[in-house]
């Protein structure tokens, strides 16, 4: 549920790489969230393959995801507007790593504020700790989202570290209601092997 391509600044992952070793590993439809754009997303939809355009959307309040939709959503806007802007597209909003303190993330004023708008908050990230990723299930259990997890893969081997086993579906809605139904899969990639060692040295 949250994959970035070359389109990202900070990554370079083609989208065509990127969609090969989804294949390879049985991953669909690939969730792109590139930083700002959806262009990544829209190439591979393009091509006829199965993707949810996504983006992780930078605001003036911190990041949020926007997923299912059809146009990009400029960065800067607050994070209401930015929210807003996702619903108006029939999109579903998706808070990833709300405790990451190594990333960009809304700020828990913004949560507040938006709080009966999310749909999914993210909780288990493949690159944040044990202790973030508690966390941000304690926050999806108090506002009654469904919980999403996704590998955050900037480069090929972080793909299928993390990913959701769940029935096929239709559009958003559907979706969302059989994510609550969807088994959370973990493996233990790299980077969450060194999250892990890091966390035991505190």
């Amino acid at each position: 549920m949250h994959v970035h391509t070359s389109a990202s600044n900070d990554s370079r992952v083609a989208p065509g790489a990127l969609a090969a070793e989804c294949s390879r590993l049985g991953l669909s439809p690939i969730f792109i969230t590139d930083h700002n754009t959806i262009d990544g997303a829209s190439e591979l939809r393009n091509a006829g393959l199965r993707v949810v355009v996504g983006e992780e959307i930078l605001t003036t309040d911190g990041e949020v995801v926007g997923l299912f939709l059809s146009q990009a959503i400029r960065a800067g806007l607050s994070a209401r507007d930015t929210v807003a802007a996702v619903k108006q597209q029939g999109g579903l909003v998706y808070v990833e790593h709300p405790y990451d303190m190594n990333r960009r993330r809304l700020s828990e004023k913004a949560i507040e504020e938006v709080a009966e708008s999310i749909d999914i908050v993210e909780t288990f990230n493949g690159r944040a700790d044990p202790r973030a990723n508690r966390r941000a299930e304690d926050l999806r259990a108090t506002i009654g989202a469904a919980p999403g997890a996704g590998s955050d893969a900037h480069t090929l081997k972080e793909l299928g570290s993390v990913y959701i086993e769940m029935e096929t579906f239709d559009g958003p809605q559907d979706f969302l209601a059989k994510l609550r139904l969807g088994k959370i899969v973990v493996g233990r990639s790299r980077l969450r092997l060194m999250a892990e060692k890091r966390l035991r040295r505190r």
